[in-house]
């Protein structure tokens, strides 16, 4: 060999060793989110829902560097209405700062509801402040300022000067209303909460995709991106039992701290009706431009001031701030981000009494109704007050569970609608798809498919030939070891086949997606296949995202990540780098990324299953601990 074909050789070997490198990588997650995780290591599975513990980490710390985006004139509008909700002065103030009796949002009257939402379309109308008033407002709950608002004892607090501020702007558009509370345990009464006439242009307007009917029809985010919602998609709803077991706590520290056991956990079981709304609701930095957001937390505020009273009842000051566990920004001096007001003053007195609420009705067969002009009907087997439903035909409430199989749509049928929001860049050009595979095994619960064996000409009737208990093999390694983890009061799992939620979070970019998969859950075990979208990477940079899958129920699964070199894969934590080195692991377009794992050619009729390409892997196993507790030592 010549000398001279050596530096093509050597040229040569270096492109190989550039084109095998991996396009996906697995990286460490940042050791706020990692605590986060942390806090359930030793909590009973059987006590939350695990997705709602991730909802609750990932969202209140992922993009924790971004900054809000208000501007002077929004700040100045900003502080005038603090001043006026919080310090009360001068003639032209007493009006607005009454006491407000806040209501159920279907207590109000016909007229009361559409005085509320002329108010709220005025805010979103007025120019004046950048963009408008009603997103100068919603912007506060972005950036930074979420890990004061979120994430310790200041929680309830800071909410509660949050929402007076708004309702303080309401106000000066109609000095006589006050923000209704949207209780959405009525809707957790339901057996199907979706066909409460709360999704009806009357109220709410559209529970799925853009919001095209109801007061807030064709309102667009500063983002550009119209206000999207995916009611009844994932998530749960609160439940009086819920709300009961929050009511039995007889200190603060035992409701609003970061070692608050789950299940009374204020904060974390708020981000039930969160996750239910979906869309713009999901993801903190946004939830606060749809309209629901502030009747969800006058709610939340409800609780507390019941909690409040409890203590009272008990001879506890309920002013007092719980003691802080290492949270610099709840610490009782730290601040709000309002003035000069503090977290422990959102605790104060003087704050509670701004507003008092007032409760649901009850009735009975003696007092067939709800109140006035309510739209709430009594449920006069239970004596409740429950929302009335929008379809003509349903006529059942929550205490009749009978399935209904008639035009029922069941949740693995039911599509997400993302906003491909990357930044302020609302638009699916900004993402790449990445396959993924899912290993699903049977649920817990799911006990019979129906398909029976036959012994002697007899079909034996006490299992089916699918279930894992029925072979010592599959008993052993599988249903043995299955826990009995806390799902969703919503979960089905008599249905064979079922849905996987994927989602990912940006850890370098502002963005979210989210998709699901179906999975056949009559097999003791499934392979099925689901995409994920991340921000496109650009020339010489890479996206840096936290994946993660939970079944329809709420279970989260494990994740590994796959060696190319020992061609296996292992647990891990589910953040991934992605660069646009080719041979590229992802698709631009939903398309590519199909074939990058199902091969096709012109001269065979069969695909070839591309394995290399599959970087992540999810098992959703129903084990007995939170995947993320106890997560693979981080790389020196």
């Amino acid at each position: 060999m010549g000398v001279a074909a050596l530096p093509l050789l050597l040229v040569l070997a270096l492109s190989s060793i550039h084109l095998s490198r991996a396009k996906i990588w697995q990286i460490d997650i940042p050791d706020n989110l990692e605590e986060c995780y942390k806090r359930v290591k030793d909590v009973d599975v059987e006590t939350y829902v695990g997705s709602l513990h991730s909802w609750q980490c990932e969202h209140a710390l992922i993009n924790s560097s971004l900054t809000s985006t208000a501007t002077a004139d929004a700040d100045a509008y900003i502080k005038s209405l603090r001043d006026i909700a919080i310090k009360s002065t001068g003639r032209n103030t007493r009006q607005i700062t009454s006491r407000c009796v806040r209501k159920e949002y279907r207590m109000l009257t016909t007229e009361e509801r559409t005085r509320y939402h002329n108010a709220v379309v005025a805010l979103k109308r007025d120019t004046s402040v950048r963009p408008n008033k009603f997103d100068a407002i919603a912007n506060i709950h972005t950036g930074q300022t979420n890990l004061i608002a979120h994430g310790g004892a200041g929680f309830l607090g800071w909410h509660r000067i949050f929402l007076l501020i708004y309702e303080t702007a309401l106000r000066q558009v109609d000095p006589r209303i006050c923000l209704p509370y949207w209780d959405s345990s009525l809707e957790g009464q339901l057996a199907r909460p979706l066909e409460s006439s709360l999704w009806t242009p009357d109220f709410f307007g559209t529970p799925r995709g853009p919001v095209v009917d109801g007061p807030f029809a064709g309102w667009r985010l500063p983002t550009g991106v119209q206000l999207i919602r995916n009611a009844g998609v994932d998530g749960d709803l609160l439940t009086p039992q819920i709300i009961s077991n929050i009511l039995t706590r007889r200190r603060y520290e035992e409701v609003v701290q970061t070692s608050a056991s789950p299940q009374y956990d204020i904060e974390l079981q708020h981000g039930t009706a969160h996750m239910y709304v979906g869309g713009v609701m999901t993801r903190l930095d946004t939830a606060a431009f749809d309209p629901i957001f502030f009747m969800h937390h006058a709610f939340i505020d409800y609780i507390f001031e019941m909690f409040r009273n409890r203590l009272r009842s008990i001879g506890v000051n309920p002013a007092q701030y719980p003691r802080s566990n290492s949270n610099f920004r709840h610490e009782p001096t730290a601040t709000t981000g309002f003035g000069s007001y503090t977290q422990e003053y959102g605790y104060s007195d003087a704050l509670a009494s701004r507003t008092t609420y007032e409760p649901v009705p009850t009735c009975s067969a003696r007092s067939p109704t709800c109140g006035v002009g309510s739209s709430l009907v009594c449920e006069v087997s239970t004596g409740r007050c429950l929302p009335a439903l929008r379809s003509p035909r349903s006529k059942r409430q929550s205490s009749d569970k009978v399935p209904d199989t008639c035009n029922v749509e069941r949740n693995y049928a039911i599509p997400n609608q993302n906003d491909y929001c990357c930044e302020d860049q609302c638009d699916i050009k900004e993402w790449v798809m990445i396959p993924v595979k899912i290993v699903n095994m049977r649920p817990p619960r799911f006990r019979k498919y129906k398909s029976f064996p036959v012994k002697d000409g007899v079909v034996m009737e006490m299992n089916d030939i699918y279930s894992p208990k029925l072979y010592e093999d599959t008993k052993r390694y599988i249903s043995d070891k299955q826990s009995n983890l806390k799902t969703y009061s919503r979960c089905e799992e008599d249905n064979s086949v079922g849905q996987i939620f994927l989602y990912s979070h940006g850890m370098n970019y502002a963005g979210y997606y989210k998709e699901s998969t179906i999975v056949d859950q009559k097999l003791t075990v499934s392979v099925s296949m689901g995409y994920i979208g991340v921000k496109k990477p650009a020339d010489g940079a890479i996206s840096k995202a936290i994946v993660r899958a939970h079944d329809s129920c709420g279970r989260v699964c494990h994740v590994a990540c796959r060696d190319k070199e020992a061609r296996e894969y292992s647990i891990c934590s589910g953040a991934i780098a992605v660069n646009n080195q080719r041979p590229l692991m992802y698709g631009n377009k939903f398309d590519e990324a199909l074939l990058n794992i199902f091969e096709y050619s012109p001269d065979s009729p069969l695909p070839k299953f591309k394995v290399d390409n599959l970087f992540l892997t999810f098992y959703c196993d129903y084990r007995s601990d939170y995947p993320f507790a106890n997560l693979p030592s981080k790389k020196k």
